[in-house]
């Protein structure tokens, strides 16, 4: 998509936006005119109509026209035509309703017992998410605890972007360590290392991947910082030494980011949760080798799955007895069992919020 002008990038993207956020809408309304049996790439190319229909002011002939011309390749032209112009002869009695992925919407359900939470949190899935920036300093006209800014159009000197949900696992985290020199193991792009080094942390920041590395560079340049990031692959790398503070950010689906990356609501499928629960759990396992007795271990994941949170601590906790579970004090948070996720609706007048799982894990003798 990076090869295309600005403006058909931005195009593009929106398209796209639409097509997750609508994706089990667009299957409600194709189950009209196709079955189970349609290929996989006329579903597709239908979806895709569809969200062209409703979501842009390109001509709907040339929709159509376009549609046919894609489905010669695979000899479905007589189909897509038909299906298409179907629509467009009932598009005023078709109902564009806020339906989800159904496996997407048993994930919150699980999670949160709240009608309320669970109706809110399906809601954002169609609306556009706020955009926050982060205050190195504190400041009175700030939104939230003196850090928290809308971001407009430009960034505000001395600011980085992060989601107040983000923002919100460090404020209510920073303070359960008990030392201030602590390793941060999934550094890039930076969000949490960098208001850590603005709360007194001083971090040793590693992460394997150069082009996040690069853009944690980037932020640490425009805002004049010094934070040591090294190029490290953390699960190969051999520490000589133990650290009393640990934060792991691990890798993860993103299923919390969903507002922002709709895409996601329609990959929760157990073998790719399993996939990543597999690496939270060989980095939770190693994180715990370099901790020193009585050090913190905090895990955090930008998901709600249970594969990625309850279960991976439930499973840590079993191969390691020697851990103990703390508490998190937070207004924005609720506990689940062995850890705590944020709660979007507690954002609600503020703008709503991206999703974490935290847990703080204390190495006992």
């Amino acid at each position: 998509m990076n090869t295309y002008p600005q403006l058909k990038r931005n195009f593009l993207f929106l398209v796209i936006q639409e097509y997750y956020r609508n994706y089990e809408n667009n299957n409600r309304i194709l189950s009209e005119y196709i079955n189970n049996r349609t290929l996989k790439s006329v579903k597709t190319l239908l979806r895709i109509c569809i969200t062209l229909l409703k979501f842009t002011n390109k001509p709907h002939y040339a929709i159509v026209n376009d549609a046919v011309e894609i489905s010669k390749k695979f000899k479905k032209e007589k189909l897509i035509n038909a299906v298409l112009r179907n629509i467009l002869r009932s598009k005023n009695e078709i109902k564009y309703e806020k339906n989800i992925y159904p496996n997407f919407k048993k994930t919150i359900d699980k999670i949160f017992s709240s009608k309320s939470i669970r109706n809110y949190t399906y809601g954002t899935l169609f609306e556009k998410p706020k955009n926050y920036q982060i205050s190195l300093l504190d400041n009175n006209s700030a939104i939230y605890n003196k850090r928290v800014f809308i971001l407009e159009k430009k960034i505000m000197k001395s600011c980085f972007v992060q989601d107040i949900g983000n923002f919100e696992v460090i404020n209510a985290i920073h303070k359960i360590y008990n030392d201030k020199n602590i390793i941060d193991l999934c550094a890039a792009p930076g969000g949490k290392t960098i208001l850590l080094k603005s709360l007194g942390f001083n971090v040793l920041a590693i992460d394997k991947s150069q082009n996040q590395i690069n853009k944690f560079k980037e932020n640490l340049n425009r805002l004049n910082i010094k934070i040591n990031i090294h190029k490290v692959d953390f699960l190969k790398k051999k520490f000589a030494d133990k650290f009393n503070s640990i934060l792991l950010d691990a890798p993860c689906s993103a299923l919390g980011t969903f507002r922002r990356n709709p895409d996601v609501t329609i990959k929760v499928a157990e073998p790719e949760m399993k996939k990543y629960q597999k690496v939270q759990i060989e980095m939770l396992n190693k994180s715990l080798k370099i901790l020193n007795n009585k050090g913190f271990l905090i895990y955090v994941v930008c998901s709600f799955h249970p594969f990625e949170t309850i279960d991976v601590i439930d499973k840590i906790m079993q191969i390691h007895k020697n851990i103990k579970l703390h508490n998190i004090k937070s207004d924005k948070m609720i506990k689940r069992k062995n850890g705590y996720f944020i709660n979007p609706y507690s954002f609600k007048e503020l703008g709503g919020s991206d999703i974490f799982f935290v847990s703080v894990l204390e190495k006992i003798v």
